[in-house]
């Protein structure tokens, strides 16, 4: 972990102190010593520190044409290497699934030290989220749509390919907990986020996956779910929270496999509730 954790966000972005850190935090998790977001050619995002930032800045703009071009989502590839303070160090990149605008993400780290699947989904995650927050911001919710659901929709589409064929989609969106993050510090803000993940994974089963599209809303798909059954089950579910209970809005919508398949019903949905 990099100390102290230097950040830089793209002003650009618009983002809050406590979703900056939130995402260094995660680049901080995986040991990397440089963590940056380009968005588009764009880079909306830095953490870390190197020497060597200069001639990485060059290597990518003349590789970022060739990477929207070629490069497959979700397949990390080493791109430079170099030492630094007595070790060596590698800078992988990895493309995010994306609408209109390529997400690629930049990270630099101890050699031998490859990041597991499960790390970059996470970190992906993390990206996106940031993305969401910070394109929401500038009011471009209809790119940042694309960029957030794609995937999501594949997923779901894999859910419906055996004998379920219909299910439900649960979203919640918390109420604004911003007045709460400057007050409380990004330690105790990130516990709020972290409890009301915990409460839904508590209520995810095994063939059911959540997802936080931003910082107040998280849906919850549930194939073979019925309307009837979700309500059941979701409408006495409460998000404690250190001493608060938090308020939030519960909206259930029916899908199967030719809601997934049209554009416009799916779109439609989740435009709704981004």
């Amino acid at each position: 972990m990099t100390e102290p954790m230097h950040l830089s966000p793209s002003p650009s972005m618009q983002m809050t102190d406590y979703h900056s850190r939130r995402l260094g935090l995660s680049f901080a998790s995986v040991g990397a010593h440089l963590g940056w977001v380009y968005l588009g050619k764009e880079l909306v995002y830095e953490f870390g520190r190197t020497n060597e930032e200069e001639s990485i800045r060059k290597l990518v703009t003349a590789s970022l044409s060739h990477w929207i071009r070629t490069m497959p989502y979700l397949t990390p590839a080493v791109i430079h290497s170099f030492q630094e303070n007595g070790r060596e160090l590698e800078l992988s990149v990895v493309r995010l699934p994306e609408g209109e605008v390529p997400v690629f993400v930049l990270v630099l780290l101890e050699k031998g030290l490859n990041l597991v699947p499960r790390n970059w989904e996470d970190l992906s995650n993390q990206v996106l989220t940031f993305c969401a927050t910070g394109i929401s911001l500038r009011e471009k919710n209809l790119l940042d749509f694309e960029t957030i659901t794609e995937p999501i929709r594949k997923r779901m589409g894999k859910a419906f390919m055996g004998e379920t064929k219909s299910g439900v989609i649960a979203f919640f969106h918390l109420q604004d907990l911003s007045p709460f993050f400057k007050p409380m510090g990004v330690i105790k803000s990130q516990e709020i986020l972290r409890e009301v993940t915990a409460t839904l994974h508590k209520e995810t089963k095994v063939n059911e996956f959540n997802f936080q599209l931003n910082p107040r809303s998280y849906f919850l798909f549930c194939p073979g779910e019925t309307l009837d059954g979700a309500n059941h089950r979701f409408g006495s579910l409460y998000f404690p929270s250190k001493h608060l209970i938090l308020d939030y809005k519960l909206k259930i919508f029916p899908i199967d496999a030719e809601i997934l398949a049209d554009d416009a019903k799916f779109s439609s949905i989740f435009l709704e509730n981004f």
